[in-house]
């Protein structure tokens, strides 16, 4: 739910309380409470009272809060933030860990397949059958690191497929 990454290349799927079972122990059944979370994410959140600072990303879209350094794949809060929101970016970074060099490293390395799928399209000039295969890929909704892939598209201002991609994840995630 926080890093993005596969659950089976992350760790073990754990039950993440949002609010902490030693904050507030009346939620801990609530089902708005709990989140599907990697155990690095979680391990590290354990039961730090975050007083509500962190993203919750089955409520809210934490998109528009990052920016990912292009050389070092860290996260950075957008520049366009306010002061809350820049603590609040900055807290979700710091709670769980999202610095984590593994994570750096993976995002990176998305930037540059996308960067590198964007260049043969650009070279190719049309959709061969490779680079449709490639973005069927990329596209996926399944897919890792899926706000790397818009934050590149975004950049190059390529609005229209990040957008394409975005709804194609809000679409899978309810089912359609």
């Amino acid at each position: 739910m926080y890093c993005e990454g596969a659950l089976e290349s992350q760790g073990y799927l754990e039950v993440d309380h949002y609010v902490a079972k030693t904050v507030d122990r009346n939620l801990v059944f609530e089902w708005t409470n709990l989140l599907p979370a990697c155990r690095r994410c979680n391990n590290a959140k354990a039961d730090q009272d975050h007083d509500k600072s962190l993203l919750k990303p089955d409520a809210e879209d934490p998109e528009p809060y990052f920016w990912i350094h292009p050389d070092t794949g860290k996260l950075e809060p957008h520049p366009k933030l306010d002061a809350y929101q820049t603590h609040r970016a900055n807290e979700t970074i710091r709670l769980c860990d999202l610095q984590r060099a593994a994570l750096c490293e993976k995002r990176v390395r998305m930037m540059g397949r996308v960067g590198r799928w964007l260049e043969q399209l650009s070279d190719a000039g049309h959709l061969s059958s490779p680079l449709r295969a490639e973005w069927i890929d990329l596209s996926d909704p399944r897919m890792e690191y899926k706000f790397v892939l818009r934050h590149v598209l975004e950049t190059r201002g390529l609005h229209n497929l990040a957008e394409f991609d975005r709804m194609r994840f809000v679409g899978a995630r309810a089912g359609d």
